[in-house]
């Protein structure tokens, strides 16, 4: 128990889709009245059970004489290996049961269990899928070094996954959450190298001589796309995430970068300065001319494509970061105007965004005073939320499938 306790403290074509962002539907109201059994546990699990709700973007925490829904349950640890949670949910004006159910699992796995609750809560009640079970990879400095970690979405649980004592960075998720693909300078020159996040092995994936960089898996997983610069430019290339099968897809004298695949994997987008400033661009992942995406503002990179879930009224979007007056800032592309309209994050640098699986949240960095953290921000409400801070700094995140 007092383990537990301690871990607590798309369209088919861009050119023809329009991005409108909404506020959709109100909040719901929504009581936590809390679990019955040992204080020092319920207190926690309920207090984890309002935060998660109130991150999904569908609730309002309210007091139960004003809720649409009130929860009731108790948790309790039985011996020293078994923890259970007990929830129901109802509905307020009828008293009809949403959700009743039980979870088991370890005294120090209750947080987890709770994540699964909250996320059984929003399926329930809007059909949706939760963000709560999702986890966030990303660049953990501790002075000069830079290795890859993962957390859970909320920020707790931190986890390193590299210890090269040099520098790793821009991770990406497989589809299927079992791998993570990222650049490393171990060997001096930037490679790319895929993880095995369930065995723990390694495997270069791309080492062409000069840079091999910014890979990132399609969405069936069985293609990745990578800059290299083996021929002299950096372009763009496909390959098979099985290793071979190389495929050039740019060829200009300007550096290409930063490739995003779109939601149904027929396009990638990603960011060239042929134009003269970096821009974002897009190509059919059979090649061809590129199409330029962004005009204003004139400095856009870092392009992160949703993939919102089968039935969501939330459409995909291009996230990116904008300069602005020397200042990096999150935007969100939209194709009608062709223009990037500023999503308000507060001061500071705002960079890296990277997309939840429900395609409405962002996971970004924030530079402020030389120290980068993360956040996370509901680009339909506009609420934004700090995660806990890690030992140095936290950048570059990928949000998990």
């Amino acid at each position: 128990m007092m383990r537990w306790m301690m871990m607590f403290v798309m369209v088919a074509s861009v050119a023809s889709a329009q991005v409108n962002v909404s506020k959709g539907p109100g909040k719901r109201d929504f009581a936590v009245t809390g679990f019955a059994g040992d204080v020092s546990v319920s207190t926690q699990v309920a207090e984890v059970l309002k935060n998660d709700l109130k991150l999904s973007g569908h609730f309002k925490i309210a007091p139960s004489q004003e809720a649409e829904f009130v929860q009731s349950g108790s948790v309790r640890i039985e011996g020293t290996k078994t923890g259970v949670i007990e929830c129901t949910v109802t509905l307020s004006a009828t008293k009809k049961v949403v959700l009743s159910k039980s979870y088991t699992g370890s005294p120090q796995d209750l947080r987890r269990m709770v994540h699964k609750l909250s996320d059984d809560i929003v399926a329930a009640i809007t059909g949706q899928r939760g963000i709560a079970q999702t986890k966030i990879a990303f660049v953990w400095q501790r002075g000069s070094v830079k290795e890859l970690a993962v957390m859970d979405y909320d920020g707790h649980n931190p986890r390193q996954l590299t210890y090269d004592k040099d520098l790793n960075v821009r991770p990406r998720w497989s589809p299927d959450g079992r791998k993570i693909v990222y650049t490393s300078y171990v060997h001096r020159f930037p490679d790319v190298v895929e993880a095995d996040l369930y065995t723990g092995a390694r495997r270069v994936i791309a080492s062409f001589p000069g840079l091999n960089s910014g890979a990132t898996y399609s969405p069936d997983g069985r293609t990745i796309a990578l800059t290299l610069s083996k021929d002299g430019n950096p372009e763009l290339y496909l390959m098979s995430a099985a290793g071979g099968g190389l495929q050039r897809l740019t060829n200009t004298k300007s550096e290409e970068s930063s490739p995003v695949w779109s939601p149904d994997g027929q396009q990638i987008a990603f960011v060239s300065a042929a134009s003269g400033a970096p821009h974002i661009w897009v190509i059919n992942r059979s090649g061809g001319e590129p199409t330029r995406l962004t005009v204003s503002p004139s400095y856009n990179t870092e392009p992160d494509w949703s993939r919102p879930p089968a039935g969501s009224d939330v459409p995909p979007m291009i996230a990116l970061t904008s300069r602005i007056g020397g200042q990096f800032r999150i935007g969100l592309y939209d194709t009608a105007s062709r223009e990037v309209r500023l999503q308000e994050t507060g001061g500071g640098d705002s960079q890296d965004p990277s997309w939840a699986p429900d395609g409405r949240h962002l996971v970004f960095s924030k530079t402020q005073n030389w120290r980068s953290r993360l956040y996370l921000l509901d680009v339909l409400s506009g609420e934004q939320v700090e995660l806990p801070a890690v030992e140095g700094g936290a950048s570059e995140p990928a949000w998990g499938p």
